[in-house]
């Protein structure tokens, strides 16, 4: 998934840019590997996600579509 980019917009949300039009889902994982969040989106060139009241921390996003998977490291404050 080149192009595609995942970033924190503000305290509670998440903004993906960059994927091509189709299915797509995105998944936050906290730093010990457990799923806290997961939903699925029709993607467009830009998509904001908002995120459940989670603890400030190191959280791991996981965008997968039906060309690949991106994963990134998101920083909650």
């Amino acid at each position: 998934l080149t192009g595609v980019s995942i970033f924190k917009a503000n305290a509670t949300t998440l903004r993906v840019t960059g994927i091509q039009q189709g299915e797509a889902s995105i998944s936050l994982f906290n730093v010990l590997g457990k799923q806290v969040m997961s939903t699925s989106f029709e993607a467009t060139a830009s998509k904001d996600i908002y995120l459940p009241k989670l603890a400030t921390g190191v959280y791991f996003a996981q965008v997968q579509t039906a060309t690949g998977k991106l994963s990134k490291k998101i920083i909650l404050e």
